[in-house]
């Protein structure tokens, strides 16, 4: 059995999940300090995934080693949980269930969580919330959960759509309250289908979006025209060394209510749009 071992955990690099399925990893285990990506052949990993070490190993179950180290997060009202562990999820809390696996977003990473909280902190009944690079769908998701009359995912990566919708289906939550599109914005422009145009025109009520510190920088304004007056920003997957740039970007464009929420190296940003 090959093994690719990296250092770091599941939380730590779970932008790195997604390339080691994308280049063909069989399964991932968190053991130690380390993940540990199984392959049925030696390949040339690089970029973001070079640091690694190549280790032959007898086989084993590792899908009973990974479920095993999975284990629920509570982020504010809802608790992120994969479908092995849906009774574990504490009275009170609303469960959200998430097969881990091949799009960004299984609640384990910092990011996810400070984007949960904060909508989990708002009063999202009969709202309308965009989530901008949705990945697995959870913001959204999570949105719909919380009593958003209608939660809109899109993101550029047509292969996440397929997963959010099936992550939607497995939550018990359809089209329109939890709905998923290949999308974006850009240059002033809603390129998601036709059926939102009036709301890409009126403005949505919340826009998340967790994306790197400079494509918040780049889409500051764009976000603004995608939220009705006084509607709710919430901007996440910002590195600290980063912060600065996004502040300085909501400030060029007059958000109100500017806070900053740390979890370690990561940050979220929330705003609201003038009225």
């Amino acid at each position: 059995m090959l093994v690719y071992a990296l250092p770091g955990t599941l939380e730590t690099r779970e932008a790195d999940l997604d390339l080691l399925w994308e280049a063909g990893a069989t399964g991932l285990e968190e053991r130690g300090d380390q993940i540990r990506a199984y392959f049925d052949e030696r390949l040339d990993l690089s970029g973001p995934l070079a640091g690694g070490e190549w280790l032959e190993e007898a086989e084993q179950d590792w899908q009973a080693a990974f479920k095993r180290d999975i284990r629920p997060v509570p982020a504010g009202r809802i608790t992120i949980a994969p479908p092995w562990l849906a009774d574990e999820v504490p009275a009170g809390q609303v469960p959200l269930i998430i097969e881990p696996g091949m799009a960004f977003g299984t609640g384990h990473h910092a990011t996810t969580r400070l984007a949960v909280e904060a909508l989990s902190a708002l009063d999202l009944s009969g709202k309308t919330v965009l989530d901008v690079g949705t990945g697995s769908g959870v913001l959204a998701m999570a949105a719909a959960k919380l009593g958003a009359a209608l939660a809109y995912g899109v993101d550029i990566d047509p292969q996440t759509i397929p997963v959010a919708r099936e992550n939607a289906a497995q939550n018990g939550l359809s089209a329109p309250q939890a709905q998923f599109d290949e999308g974006t914005l850009g240059q002033g422009q809603f390129t998601a289908p036709a059926s939102h145009a009036v709301l890409a025109a009126q403005g949505y009520d919340v826009l998340v979006a967790n994306l790197f510190a400079e494509l918040h920088d780049l889409l500051a304004a764009t976000y603004l025209e995608h939220l009705r007056p006084g509607g709710e920003l919430i901007l996440t997957g910002i590195l600290e060394e980063r912060l600065a740039l996004v502040l300085a970007a909501l400030e060029r464009e007059g958000v109100q209510n500017v806070q900053v929420q740390q979890d370690g190296e990561w940050a979220l940003v929330t705003g609201q749009k003038a009225g």
